[in-house]
């Protein structure tokens, strides 16, 4: 991750309970509150200028690539011109990155995907309050097998990005 970022990022994990269970929660320190809005050009030459291992590069591309593609239909853009609010945050591009590197640590090859749970509510983002599940991830999911129901935000644009584009 730290390959890619201007100013080291720290992962911290901790152990958690949710819904009586044990979990492993891990958190992206420090992310300024104040980030800049990186496009898909920004984004790609980050991964390309970075030391990272040809098969993480590749995936971590092909993710932000897919959301790039997402956005631009939402938005009626091109991919190039796509600008990421909160996708282009560090701690999205640590996400990215942190699973494609992980991937390549543990030596998977492929991956498949059972239903995705969408959630549903609303949230607020930088284009203001939008339904959940938001535009990217309605886009995204074209073609994939979903479940809706679910309090709140269930899967991200980030997150849908990373399943479609490796599973």
């Amino acid at each position: 991750v730290n390959a890619v970022a201007p100013e080291p990022i720290e992962i911290v994990s901790a152990q958690v309970r949710r819904g009586g269970l044990r979990a492993t929660k891990v958190d992206v320190r420090p992310v300024p509150e104040e980030q800049p809005h990186r496009g898909w050009r920004e984004i790609q030459a980050l991964l390309a200028h970075a030391d990272l291992s040809v098969q993480v590069r590749d995936r971590a591309q092909s993710v932000f690539l897919r959301l790039a593609e997402a956005e631009a239909r939402v938005h009626g853009i091109q991919a190039s011109d796509v600008q990421f609010h909160e996708a282009g945050g560090w701690d999205s591009i640590a996400d990215v990155v942190g699973v494609c590197a992980a991937l390549d640590c543990l030596g998977v090859t492929s991956m498949s995907c059972s239903a995705v749970a969408l959630g549903s509510g609303r949230v607020r983002v930088a284009h203001g309050d939008l339904p959940v599940p938001v535009p990217a991830v309605l886009e995204l999911s074209s073609g994939w097998r979903v479940c809706s129901g679910g309090e709140g935000e269930l899967a991200t644009p980030t997150g849908m990005a990373l399943l479609t584009a490796l599973s």
